[in-house]
């Protein structure tokens, strides 16, 4: 049995930004599916193909885009090609699992009312799973280590942007001991800046949003105006879920989706804003996160099927709000990081397994 369970161990060395991409990769497939469905409202659902006998589902480009991204994966080192994979597998993602309803059903059915619960369950399987895939342990010493002589490939390469190396060297803070960590450290020190490439450019972008969310977070208003924006959300899109009962359409899955996720959603901002006074903020901003992540992945993806536009609007409020909320947490942590000694999301008093060839500071 020893024998077999080394043989069928893997090894595998989580990354630093593996939260953010696996958040970029779900938030695109749910803006892809709700998208899709809008766009397909507008134009009548049309036929690529027209009246000739073809008829090109959009699961075929979704699954294309899913081989570009593991191509650029295989293809190519460094973190430079992981930004764009995440966004064309979230986007190719997001087109295959818009057309389950077709193939569950015997007579392709694309509206299957079901569809929507499917969609929901492998989404908010795979933030769920993300989310505890990255808090369950944070990342320890050796991952550090092994995560910046990655980003070392890159500044080999001459593709490592300022930006990059200054994330790489906090990422070392702290562990002068660990083997392979001071020498990691010069190196990169050593690696001239490189021209921003249009990747990094895009990535630049969303940086500059994440300060301007940061700027937005710390005003004095921004809590109490998230938690009375997740509340009207959730009462708007029961009263949706309820027009849609009134006018004899019935609740259906979708109908009792929407509402079973506003209830949810409704009671987590409520807790917030409860928490508020007797938790302190982040408490707060905390139960705000499973409010908006419970609109964006339950409410939106059902409310679909009752009012696309609704949906459409739901989703750029849950973003919006789900920016500020992330935002300030992130904040937090990085005071409570900088408070222990340790750079933020570094794992800081994790335990750190002990390398055969560590070997110990003089």
């Amino acid at each position: 049995m020893p024998r077999l369970s080394r043989a069928l161990r893997v090894d595998l060395v989580r990354s630093d930004e593996g939260a953010r991409h696996l958040t970029t990769f779900v938030v695109a497939a749910v803006c892809t599916v709700l998208l899709t469905r809008l766009l397909l409202a507008l134009t009548g659902y049309p036929r690529i193909g027209g009246d000739s006998g073809l008829h090109v589902a959009h699961v075929l480009p979704g699954g294309l885009l899913m081989a570009v991204a593991a191509v650029l994966q295989f293809a190519y080192v460094g973190r430079g090609p992981r930004p764009v994979a995440a966004l064309l597998s979230g986007v190719g993602f997001g087109l295959f699992i818009d057309e389950v309803g077709k193939f569950v059903t015997s007579n392709n059915d694309y509206f299957y009312e079901p569809a929507a619960a499917i969609m929901y369950v492998v989404l908010a399987g795979l933030v769920v799973g993300a989310r505890r895939w990255r808090r369950h342990r944070p990342l320890d010493a050796d991952e550090r280590v092994a995560n910046a002589a990655h980003a070392l490939v890159d500044g080999i390469a001459g593709h490592l942007t300022p930006r990059q190396r200054e994330e790489a060297l906090r990422g070392l803070e702290g562990l002068d001991g660990q083997f392979a960590a001071p020498e990691l450290g010069a190196l990169l020190r050593r690696v001239g800046p490189a021209p921003v490439p249009v990747p990094a450019r895009l990535e630049q972008a969303w940086v500059g949003v994440g300060r301007l969310f940061d700027r937005l977070a710390t005003s004095w208003w921004a809590l109490p105006l998230m938690g009375a924006c997740l509340l009207a959300q959730a009462a708007g899109a029961a009263l949706v879920a309820a027009g849609a009962w009134v006018t004899g359409r019935g609740p259906g899955t979708a109908g009792l989706g929407v509402l079973v996720g506003a209830g949810a959603a409704l009671v987590f901002a409520l807790a917030g804003l409860v928490q508020a006074r007797r938790r302190g903020r982040r408490a707060a901003v905390e139960s705000f996160q499973r409010s908006a992540l419970t609109s964006l992945l339950v409410t939106q993806v059902f409310l679909f099927a009752a009012s696309q536009f609704a949906a459409t609007a739901g989703l750029v409020v849950d973003l919006v709000l789900l920016g500020l909320v992330n935002a300030d947490l992130d904040r937090m942590r990085t005071r409570r990081a900088a408070a222990a000694g340790a750079p933020a999301g570094a794992g800081a008093g994790a335990p750190q397994r002990v390398h055969s060839s560590t070997r110990t500071a003089p």
